[in-house]
């Protein structure tokens, strides 16, 4: 569908031959707003926009029609419309001279936060940006289109309200994901029934996602707060947000699901807090998730609940085992490199989980403020200095590349190391780029598996614990927060809690268990001879072993095919020692 005069720019469908569309009621003569897109427009030679979806203080979100790969996405466009304008005359925006630098700092957080989602791009209930490109003086992110309506209009169509059975099966997948884009450091800020999607499939997907000052009050940029779901902290702009404000948000969801009643603005409640307790209420809500979600609507932030993780504990009557969020965490900042925390991990995986603690995060508190924007001018990309510096063509690549680097591996040596001791646990393991590893940790194995099993060929490892729940993830071979190539299929290695008891949960022929039924402990190495990188880290996977790639020159084999392994093809592998058999490819 090569011809933009076919496709409806309300839908994105193709019109009927009279020029109407069967699918929506768009108007082409439909007047649009001076400050953004006119339909039809091109973007980067490639995308077409059509009416606008939504907008905020951010910017606005239009239906568009990718033409290289045929298939409806949304276009994004950072356009804070007090920051900046735009003539019916040219796309291009104009940014008031006052506001340069307020301008080119929170294009610099827009251009953070997607690259972030996109790395988590993994996790099937978020819809990340897949493309990312500078024009028109300003930024667009692309994401894929998804078919469905909102939770709002979901509750509209089952009498507004769910039972707590019916809560249960569907919103697990929400309290999974949040949990884990709150361990990359990102707070939603705007967690309503408006922002999550239910597709015709029932699974729900949260969207709504932008920079943090449209989520607080008294910014520099126009706020969009949801009323009743907003937590008291987002209505000034000095009190500290984090994981605790989107627990709020997402109680006050479970509220509105349960009671068909929205609960009071969070402002007036600071005034005088006149909250009806669920309890109160003649409806069937079990009396431990009626208390726990009073708990996580508490106007004070300190004495609420605070992270995703205890709340969903709380609910569902779990132990206390939960890794803490400090106050103020509304980022993570790392001090060790990607190799100290592989090496760092690698010592200690076998260690007695009761060491557990001694693991914790430590979360650096960020206020959402002046302060914030002042640490944010140093994240600036290059291409935002290429655009405002006179630089009107798109010279840098896009952000969100789906060209994977290659994987390398740097050896620490001594003279007097043997060719045996190459595979030696000093190796520094780099899995890639292109995703972040979650920290899956204190998770339930049965509630994140969907979101990895695409990525990894999982291999898990039971274990007797008292402190944790049968089902429970312990440990993870591949350190949280370290990135990887999802194409590259590693083997992620899991500790599983069996709890007291000493009965595997799985079945010993299970994919989830092993990779492979004949699975053994000590594969030996198979012969590489002939086989592509590709094909001989399939053949691995399928034997449990834990493996990288490093390339080398080679005049014998030819591009692409493995030359040597770092244990000799026919000796056995411990895959129980957590060593890693680095692979070398002809380059």
């Amino acid at each position: 569908m090569e011809n933009i005069q076919n496709l409806c720019m309300g839908c994105m469908n193709e019109l009927e031959e009279d020029g109407t569309c069967s699918y929506c009621n768009y108007n082409a003569d439909s007047p649009y707003l001076q400050s953004y897109l006119p339909p039809k427009t091109m973007l980067d030679n490639r995308y077409i926009v059509g009416k606008v979806l939504s907008y905020n203080g951010e910017g606005a979100s239009y239906i568009g029609y990718d033409t290289v790969t045929s298939s409806k996405v949304v276009i994004h466009e950072y356009m804070p419309d007090t920051l900046c304008s735009r003539t019916k005359q040219s796309p291009k925006v104009t940014v008031k001279t006052d506001s340069l630098n307020k301008y080119k700092t929170y294009m610099s957080e827009y251009a953070e936060l997607n690259k972030s989602l996109s790395r988590m791009r993994t996790l099937t209930h978020l819809v990340p940006a897949i493309d990312m490109f500078a024009e028109n003086n300003t930024m667009y992110a692309i994401s894929k289109y998804v078919e469905g309506i909102s939770l709002k209009k979901f509750l509209q169509g089952n009498g507004d309200r769910l039972s707590w059975e019916q809560i249960k099966k569907i919103f697990p997948p929400i309290f999974t994901t949040l949990s884990l884009i709150h361990n990359s450091g990102i707070i939603h800020g705007g967690i309503c029934p408006d922002n999550i999607l239910v597709t015709p499939k029932g699974e729900l997907k949260l969207i709504g996602f932008s920079i943090s000052a449209t989520r607080v009050e008294n910014s520099d940029l126009s706020s969009e707060l949801y009323p009743g779901y907003a937590a008291p902290e987002q209505y000034n702009s000095l009190d500290w947000l984090g994981t605790w404000t989107d627990v709020y948000a997402i109680a006050a969801v479970l509220y509105k699901m349960l009671t068909g009643v929205l609960p009071p603005n969070a402002a007036s409640r600071r005034q005088a807090d006149n909250i009806i307790d669920l309890s109160q209420m003649s409806i069937d809500i079990p009396q431990n998730v009626s208390r726990v979600i009073m708990q996580a609507l508490r106007v004070n932030p300190e004495t609420r609940v605070q992270t995703i993780t205890e709340l969903v504990t709380r609910l569902f009557e779990q132990p206390e085992y939960v890794v803490e969020h400090k106050k103020g965490a509304t980022q993570t900042i790392h001090v060790d490199t990607t190799d100290q925390l592989v090496n760092n991990y690698d010592e200690d995986y076998d260690n007695d989980d009761d060491n557990e603690e001694a693991e914790k995060k430590n979360l650096i508190p960020t206020v959402i403020g002046s302060v914030a924007l002042a640490l944010l001018v140093g994240v600036g990309l290059f291409f935002l200095a290429e655009m405002f510096t006179g630089g009107g063509d798109r010279n840098t690549p896009s952000v969100v590349s789906s060209n994977i680097t290659s994987i390398t591996v740097t050896q620490e040596t001594t003279s007097n190391e043997s060719n045996e001791d190459s595979s030696d646990s000093s190796s520094k393991v780099d899995y890639g780029t292109g995703a972040v590893m979650p920290d899956l940790k204190g998770l339930e194995y049965e509630n994140v598996k969907e979101s990895i099993e695409n990525d990894f060929n999982i291999v898990i490892k039971e274990k007797k614990s008292k402190k944790y729940d049968a089902g429970i993830i312990i440990k993870q071979s591949i350190p949280a927060d370290v990135e990887y190539d999802p194409s590259l299929k590693h083997t992620l290695k899991l500790t599983v809690s069996t709890g007291n008891s000493e009965s595997s949960s799985y079945d010993d022929n299970s994919s989830e268990l092993y990779s492979d039924s004949s699975y053994t402990d000590k594969p030996v190495i198979p012969d590489y001879s002939g086989y592509t990188k590709d094909s001989y880290g399939e053949v691995l996977s399928n034997l449990g072993i834990t493996y990288v790639f490093s390339f080398a020159e080679s005049d014998s084999v030819p591009s692409g095919n493995v030359i040597s392994t770092s244990v000799p093809v026919g000796q056995e592998f411990d895959t129980t020692a957590d060593d890693v058999l680095t692979v070398t490819i002809a380059q």
